[in-house]
């Protein structure tokens, strides 16, 4: 491996004066950095980054925590992240929490360990106590796609709330009443929160869920397909499936093809993310679209901003969700709603 004592020797000028060029070339006279720039092209020289941000005392790395590598959701907020970032000239590191409070806390700490500058931290297991006490402990953490009460101006967040609001909005104008909701883990805040959007305007509309039709998920496809397995089993009218994750409402959708049941005519199907799958399944999926790369990208945004100790108070924070129309939920007339639920 090729040090910095070789490639001054080489250009026959001191260790500081190559250092200088590597940090700060302007400073340094054109024949000396053409000298010392030649011996590094000819010696394939390669500066330490970790010892170079030790010496700058910016290691200009961001790190990142996210609850599994596996999944498109956390994959194109950590684009986001990624994107943002390489703009702003600093790099991300990103670990995985491997979904519990233990892994969410050690991936912190490893990553601050290994000298990044900010934390952008996606947590679905950790308390809000717990992080409120790992906020105060440590000052330039981003909180990603969640609010926490007392440090909203380190969140950056979809209103999931108004996201499980927009999804009753939606299926009530199209003319469904007896409608199924598949969340996802109940110990995840966006399931809650989305719930409680749902719940709430249903119940502002004058309508009823019965609570047989709510089940618990864990944003993995095979619990849409039992989701529709227990429908079935249970018997009643059902003209709609509200699944709070794309990937659940694509496992619903194939088992309804095996079964030989009609989506959107039989069943009407709603997934939310709008997860590049969704363009794809037959029929393609209508959904409730979240931003996530710009979700990660605001995020990675604020985490630079609060590393380089700058203003992030115009930091966009807080982010809207929208309805995507394709072809999985069909309107239906208030008198046939009953005849559609039968036909499952």
């Amino acid at each position: 491996m090729v040090t910095m004592v070789e490639v001054s020797q080489r250009a026959g000028v001191s260790t500081a004066t190559v250092s200088r060029v590597l940090n700060s070339p302007d400073v340094v006279d054109q024949k000396t950095l053409q000298l010392v720039q030649t011996a590094i092209s000819d010696l394939g020289y390669r500066p330490n980054a970790v010892a170079r941000g030790l010496a700058s005392r910016s290691s200009k790395t961001i790190g990142v925590v996210i609850n599994r590598f596996s999944s498109s959701y956390y994959g194109r907020m950590l684009q986001g992240v990624e994107e943002a970032l390489t703009s702003l000239k600093f790099k991300a590191i990103a670990e995985s929490s491997h979904e519990s409070a233990e892994g969410e806390m050690s991936a912190v700490y490893s990553l601050l360990d290994r000298q990044c500058e900010g934390i952008v931290l996606h947590s679905d297991m950790l308390s809000d106590d717990q992080l409120r006490e790992l906020f105060n402990k440590q000052s330039k953490i981003v909180l990603m796609n969640r609010l926490l009460n007392g440090f909203e101006d380190k969140c950056v967040y979809l209103d999931n709330v108004r996201g499980g609001t927009l999804a009753a909005d939606y299926l009530i104008e199209m003319g469904h009443r007896d409608i199924a909701i598949l969340t996802g883990p109940e110990s995840f805040f966006e399931s809650s929160d989305r719930l409680d959007g749902f719940l709430t305007r249903v119940d502002q509309s004058g309508l009823n869920v019965d609570q047989d039709l709510i089940f618990e998920g864990d944003f993995r496809a095979s619990s849409g397909r039992t989701a529709m397995e227990r429908i079935w089993a249970l018997g009643k009218p059902v003209t709609a499936l509200f699944c709070m994750n794309d990937e659940m409402a694509a496992g619903a959708i194939d088992a309804c093809l095996e079964r030989g049941v009609s989506v959107p005519k039989n069943i009407s199907i709603l997934g939310f993310d709008d997860h590049e799958m969704s363009r794809f399944l037959h029929p393609k999926l209508t959904t409730i679209r979240q931003p996530l790369t710009e979700i990660g990208a605001a995020a990675g945004n604020l985490a630079h901003a609060l590393a380089r100790q700058a203003d992030h108070k115009k930091n966009k924070t807080v982010f809207e969700a929208e309805v995507v129309e394709r072809a999985s939920v069909m309107k239906i007339q208030l008198n046939k709603r009953s005849q559609l639920g039968e036909r499952l």
